[in-house]
């Protein structure tokens, strides 16, 4: 008779296999945690006007193209 206190070799390979997959687990939700800190600093910091315009230049080419112009004309005739 074997006593509770006793690990025989398929309860080992059992428990192998749950702290296996508890340790994968928790690298897990470290790798999500360090992802959202980092997401989470991103939003904080303030965006600078240099970085927004780049970002709409890059989304509309030729209408910023457009008010480059524009904008260089009415410049121009101040002067």
């Amino acid at each position: 008779m074997t006593d509770d206190t006793e690990r025989t070799p398929l309860g080992d390979r059992a428990f192998d296999a749950t702290r296996d997959a508890v340790d994968a687990a928790s690298e897990h939700v470290n790798q999500v945690g360090r992802h959202l800190r980092h997401k989470l600093k991103a939003a904080k910091r303030p965006e600078t006007y240099v970085d927004m315009l780049t970002d709409v230049t890059k989304a509309a080419p030729l209408g910023m193209l457009a008010v480059a112009f524009i904008s260089g004309m009415l410049f121009a005739r101040r002067r």
